[in-house]
């Protein structure tokens, strides 16, 4: 049975002021549950309840265990400091090949949006299958738009095929581009939206870093030198601060080349921005989109959160996010810079501590 390693350890700001950073994204509840319980409950069915490990930061511990009681503690790894995705995932594969070497592993972050989820567990069954033979997988979405808000994936002749899945060489990863290219992208149908979730054997993937990353590699075989003795957290706490803070993308995925993907049709969404959510979630007849109790009067166009009753009369274009601890309102055209603004609250002697 394969392994999942949720990657749980982001800040989340651009959905400020939701997502704070002593609960981020990954805790905060959209709908019924939080991201994080539903990327559990999307990828339990294929790993089992011990099957389920997350990479996160030591203060949001209890309260992943408070969400998910069933998880086990050994498998929560905790990441000393913040150092992207590489070095996360890399003390990921180390933990888990500690134990099942040989086992596939399945990278997921913990604050997307996937609605068909058997389909989701269909293609990610299909990556397991194919990373177990030494591959690195990685699924890329099939665009519904030209956004410029991700990355891009270029993808080549077929590789391996199950019914209508198919796994095939990837030919270019490309950064977050300018319009005109998200345009040529959305045109052309061999470009997929980078999703950021991966599959492979633990032992392959750390094969791949010693290979393209030797210093974190280097940092994690200090690491597992001392695994199992009272020095490890100490040892951890010094040499993750000395990693380089790198993506698994740039790290690894755009040097290997054991890489493939996988074309996937499913709705998925980052939410990387509060008007990500427009696309998530159906507006009213006056285009707005009330996720709370919400009265409208001559109001239209506007997103608005909130667990208490808003009232809005002759207001458009807005974005209106009422939390216990704070009330943002803000045109929608400045929705793609919210981080100029928390840049300038942390600056803030009052109010740098709502953030």
């Amino acid at each position: 049975m394969p392994i999942a390693l949720i990657m749980a350890g982001g800040k989340g700001e651009r959905l400020w002021p939701l997502s704070v950073s002593k609960k981020p994204k990954q805790f905060a509840a959209l709908m019924n549950k939080t991201f994080f319980q539903m990327t559990v409950d999307r990828i339990l069915p294929l790993v089992g309840e011990n099957g389920i490990y997350v990479a996160t930061q030591e203060n949001f511990k209890s309260e992943i265990l408070k969400e998910v009681p069933f998880l086990l503690e050994k498998n929560i790894i905790i990441e000393p400091v913040g150092r992207n995705t590489a070095p996360c995932i890399g003390l990921g594969a180390l933990t888990i090949a500690h134990e099942n070497p040989d086992e596939v592993m399945i990278v997921i972050p913990s604050d997307h949006l996937i609605f068909d989820e058997e389909r989701f567990r269909e293609i990610v069954d299909f990556g397991c299958e194919i990373g177990i033979k030494d591959y690195l997988i990685t699924l890329g979405i099939t665009p519904n738009e030209a956004h410029t808000g991700y990355g891009y994936i270029h993808y080549g002749d077929e590789k391996f095929c199950k019914q209508d899945i198919k796994a095939c060489q990837v030919l270019e990863f490309i950064e977050k581009p300018d319009i005109e290219k998200a345009n040529y992208f959305f045109s052309n149908p061999n470009y997929l939206w980078n999703s950021g979730i991966f599959i492979w054997k633990a032992q392959t993937i750390l094969e791949e870093i010693a290979t393209h990353m030797p210093d974190l590699f280097q940092g994690l075989n200090t690491i597992q030198h001392y695994w199992g003795t009272l020095e490890l957290e100490t040892v951890k706490s010094r040499v993750f601060k000395t990693l380089p803070s790198i993506s698994i993308d740039y790290g690894i995925m755009e040097q290997s080349e054991r890489v493939l993907v996988i074309p996937a049709s499913f709705q998925w969404n980052d939410i990387g921005s509060w008007s990500a959510l427009e696309k998530v979630f159906s507006v009213n007849k006056s285009n707005n989109l009330s996720l709370g109790p919400h009265f409208g009067l001559q109001s239209h166009n506007n997103i608005i959160y909130s667990q208490k009753p808003i009232i809005t009369f002759g207001v458009n274009d807005l974005i209106i996010v009422e939390t216990d601890t704070t009330v943002l309102v803000m045109s929608k055209s400045l929705d793609q810079k919210i981080k100029e603004l928390i840049q300038e609250l942390k600056r803030s002697d009052e109010f740098h501590n709502l953030i």
